[in-house]
């Protein structure tokens, strides 16, 4: 099977995502990576449900807590930048400050 860069990046924030799942299933602090990905993950399952733009930006708010973080990851990033494919097309995402 043939996947494209797109869907290789797609499948490896699928894979981040669940292990960040499992840790806090775990009751576990997520790492950088792993709330990345879960706040990505969130983001591409909204947008391929049909949710509008704001909505996914909002779901990508509200994916991950501050309190889910281990300590000092909420300083480490500023701004996620993510492409989704809503109804009108492919858009740029930019959070902010993402840690809701």
């Amino acid at each position: 099977m043939y996947l494209s860069p797109t869907e290789e990046d797609r499948l490896r924030i699928f894979a981040a995502a669940e292990l960040a799942r499992r840790s806090l299933a775990r009751g576990l602090g997520l790492n950088a990576p792993e709330a990345t990905a879960l706040i990505c993950d969130e983001m591409h399952l909204a947008a391929r449900g049909g949710a509008s733009f704001d909505e996914v930006a909002e779901v990508g708010r509200n994916a991950v807590r501050d309190d889910q973080l281990l300590p000092g990851v909420a300083e480490l990033l500023d701004e996620i930048r993510l492409e989704v494919l809503l109804d009108e097309g492919t858009r740029l995402i930019v959070l902010r400050r993402p840690w809701g």
